[in-house]
């Protein structure tokens, strides 16, 4: 699938954690899925809103293709052009691989999308257990990209890949810990156009490692609201927010934890974000816009979270209609929106208990109206 010259395409990231596998099994503990942090949270303060139950509690298992065709066909329903799948790929070894591959093997999963490397080391810094890794992120030699970029080809190629220009998109989501990251990208181009393709569309995430600069990557994303978490902080706030968290992560454990209670460590106001999302500048035909929809991972790090305040479905009704005037102005390529199903981070355009379809409407009446 590629864009229409006039407007953008709008993406959801897509995670695949909503299986039982071995792996999770091991590592966290029997029948473990992103749905148990989801139904074990608790509300840390007064009008706090966990735990998020989706609706008519839809917990889905994802090796369940059916699952999988009724998200796409919500999606669709509501103007969502496709999903970023992320991939857990390490030197051959794949994680969570079930449900994208179970797409790439049925035609009829019709919706639109490509892969988003989620390249990092898997540790045990959930529920404030250890830095344990438990599976590491690897990059090898030229001979295991090789296998890689084949690996990945068997998706480039399918008509529903998302492709700009005719290249399809591939996103990496750490790029400064990729080992000779320049000839990564050159090899991967090189055997792209001999495969047939134009190249690869690659996207650079600009996180707080990386530079806020495009470099050799086709575009950049302002993964959200991480990014703005990362670049957008004035100095004083930056050094309030630090120092604040200090002080909060030594009460926390001194004192307050071992009695069951605590502080979170911070709670940012979505007004806030989303307008320095919409005032940002420097921004044109190669920056991919982010946004989210709420966010709070207190089911998976407790009191050691960022939660929202002032989130609500009209907020972001208002707020993502502008985003997408702005997208059309730039003539950005796609929106991509945090997330389609990430509960355990409060990132999810799923309908739930408390909202409904709202943030889904929301989508559907900017694009309907921008």
């Amino acid at each position: 699938m590629s864009r229409s010259e006039k407007n953008p395409l709008v993406v959801a990231l897509y995670l695949p954690q909503f299986y039982e596998t071995e792996y999770n099994n091991k590592w966290w503990e029997k029948g473990y899925t992103e749905w148990v942090a989801c139904k074990r949270a608790k509300p840390l303060y007064e009008g706090h809103n966990q735990p998020r139950v989706p609706l008519h509690n839809n917990y889905y298992d994802l090796s369940v293709k059916e699952n999988i065709r009724w998200q796409m066909n919500l999606a669709k329903e509501y103007g969502i052009d496709g999903f970023a799948i992320y991939q857990y790929y390490s030197c051959g070894s794949k994680l969570l691989e079930v449900p994208v591959e179970m797409i790439r093997g049925d035609p009829t999963l019709d919706l639109p999308f490509y892969l988003y490397w989620a390249n990092e080391s898997w540790r045990k810094t959930w529920f404030g257990q250890d830095h344990t890794v438990v599976w590491e992120q690897r990059y090898g030699t030229e001979k295991d990209w090789r296998i890689q970029f084949e690996y990945c080809l068997t998706y480039f190629k399918d008509q529903r890949y998302i492709k700009v220009d005719g290249k399809p998109v591939y996103a990496i989501y750490n790029p400064w810990a990729v080992p000779k990251l320049e000839s990564f990208l050159s090899l991967w181009d090189q055997w792209a156009q001999e495969a047939g393709l134009p190249g690869i569309y690659f996207v650079k995430t600009i996180g707080r490692h990386d530079a806020d600069t495009k470099g050799r990557f086709s575009a950049t994303i302002t993964r959200e609201p991480n990014y703005t978490f990362a670049y957008d902080e004035k100095l004083l706030e930056k050094i309030n927010r630090v120092a604040r968290s200090r002080v909060i992560d030594f009460v926390n454990r001194k004192f307050l934890l071992p009695r069951g209670k605590g502080i979170v460590m911070t709670k940012a106001s979505y007004d806030r974000i989303w307008e320095r999302i919409l005032n940002r500048q420097n921004q044109d035909s190669t920056t991919i816009l982010g946004c989210f929809c709420d966010w709070d991972n207190s089911p998976r790090k407790s009191y050691n979270s960022i939660i929202m305040q002032g989130t609500t479905a009209q907020k972001f009704k208002r707020y993502f209609k502008q985003l997408f005037r702005k997208a059309q102005d730039i003539g950005s390529p796609m929106i991509v929106i945090n997330a389609w199903n990430e509960w355990a981070e409060g990132a999810y355009m799923e309908p739930d208990e408390k909202n409904g379809y709202a943030f889904l409407e929301a989508v559907k009446e900017a694009k309907e109206t921008g």
